[in-house]
């Protein structure tokens, strides 16, 4: 029997309550209470990478938020971000609310577009407003093309001999996978995770035998299940990171109890990518 819609956003509502500033004692645990401890889990492991000091770190986790569901609350925390000091993280904030595609996502992006003081933040701003038709990031993208607006400063260049040292740009082979959406199943109210998926694919930790996946995991039936359960306990980090991400852009809602040992993951990447696919294919169970 369906869910009413209430009801699911009665669940994304109180999984991002819990991403908000912290509440008094008592109603924290109010709140907690009414999650499912596989959410609470879910939703500590992405706030402790939201609140880490290593801008690397908060990057994946604003990555792994993308592919969970969006609301007011969740937006305004990653508005937040739209501040911080690092120009790859707001960078990854854009990306996050491209995901989320919502009213308040787009007003977070038109600030960005108006007020970033770093051309490579306000253009890609500009772009994916464009994309939805805002007249005044057409109106920017318009100055770009005629000259009269950079889109490149030096300030990114500086930051990205670090950045871009332990990332590299994506396979073109797997653009092809990226543009036509890995077999994306879309949910109303829930987010497209593609700026996690992009981020992983330009690790250059990720294994051919994890592109392989992104591929075979694309279509749902029987053989791809046991192919992503199994993929789940690889000895290789990026096979079961992609397998966490597959799971919850192809709405495996079987498999979400499975990604539950992720949670424990020596590596941080993939906890991020199990938290956010738990936390996308719980709102998923809610509207079924």
């Amino acid at each position: 029997m369906a869910k009413s819609p209430k009801m699911a956003l009665a669940l994304l509502a109180s999984c991002w309550l819990l991403f908000a500033p912290p509440a008094p004692a008592a109603a924290a645990q109010a709140t907690a209470g009414r999650l499912p401890p596989l959410a609470e889990r879910a939703r500590a492991i992405l706030r402790e990478g939201l609140e880490s000091k290593d801008f690397r770190v908060r990057i994946e986790a604003i990555a792994a938020v993308g592919m969970v569901g969006h609301n007011e609350i969740l937006v305004k925390r990653l508005d937040g971000f739209l501040h911080d000091r690092n120009v790859e993280v707001r960078l990854a904030v854009v990306r996050a609310l491209a995901d989320l595609k919502s009213p308040q996502s787009e007003a977070s992006l038109r600030r960005a577009m108006e007020t970033d003081t770093v051309p490579e933040v306000s253009f890609a701003a500009a772009k994916l407003l464009a994309g939805w038709r805002d007249p005044e990031a057409i109106a920017v993208l318009a100055e770009v093309y005629d000259g009269e607006r950079k889109t490149k400063s030096a300030l990114l260049r500086q930051e990205e001999r670090s950045f871009a040292g332990e990332f590299h740009s994506i396979p073109s082979g797997m653009m092809f996978i990226v543009t036509k959406g890995i077999g994306y199943a879309p949910v109303p109210g829930a987010g497209e995770g593609f700026s996690a998926l992009t981020l992983l694919l330009r690790d250059p930790g990720l294994s051919d035998r994890a592109q392989v996946l992104l591929i075979l995991g694309r279509t749902k039936n029987a053989a791809s299940i046991g192919l992503l359960r199994r993929a789940l306990q690889d000895h290789d980090w990026s096979v079961r990171a992609v397998a966490a991400q597959m799971i919850a852009q192809t709405a495996q809602t079987q498999l979400r109890s499975s990604l539950l040992p992720l949670f424990e993951d020596k590596n941080q990447e993939v906890r991020f990518q199990a938290a956010g696919a738990c936390l996308h294919l719980l709102l998923i169970a809610e509207q079924h």
